[in-house]
């Protein structure tokens, strides 16, 4: 990460893997940055103490989910509203990777699984 960025620490790492990266993702936020660990992609980040983030720099450390944005259907509509009105007005570029019948579903979890897409998959009836 250093050598990428001239040495420079980021302000806000974003760490969606979390068992194999949490810990390195804590050392590439800069003094006072924030770590937002938001997948599980390798498995649960490891389990820290609190004196850690203090350590590498008064670290701050969040662990969103969207659950808690979308808990009542009438937040999920609102939220769901923001997200196309955003679309809609290109604020957010949509990238749709590939497209798939609803024949193809398997090759479709195929190349999700496979990481040969880049972008959305589409499912079309």
């Amino acid at each position: 990460m250093i050598k990428a960025t001239g040495g420079k620490k980021a302000n806000v790492v974003y760490d969606s893997v979390a068992k194999t990266t949490f810990l390195g993702s804590l050392d590439c936020a800069a003094p006072f940055g924030t770590v937002a660990l938001f997948g599980a992609a390798s498995g649960p980040a490891p389990e820290i103490q609190p004196e850690i983030l203090n350590k590498k720099g008064c670290l701050f450390l969040t662990r969103p989910s969207v659950f808690p944005h979308n808990a009542t259907a009438a937040l999920l509509k609102e939220n769901a509203k923001a997200v196309f009105d955003a679309i809609a007005k290109g604020q957010v570029k949509v990238q749709i990777g590939a497209k798939f019948s609803l024949e193809q579903a398997a090759d479709a979890h195929r190349a999700a699984e496979g990481r040969q897409v880049f972008g959305a998959i589409v499912m079309r009836p």
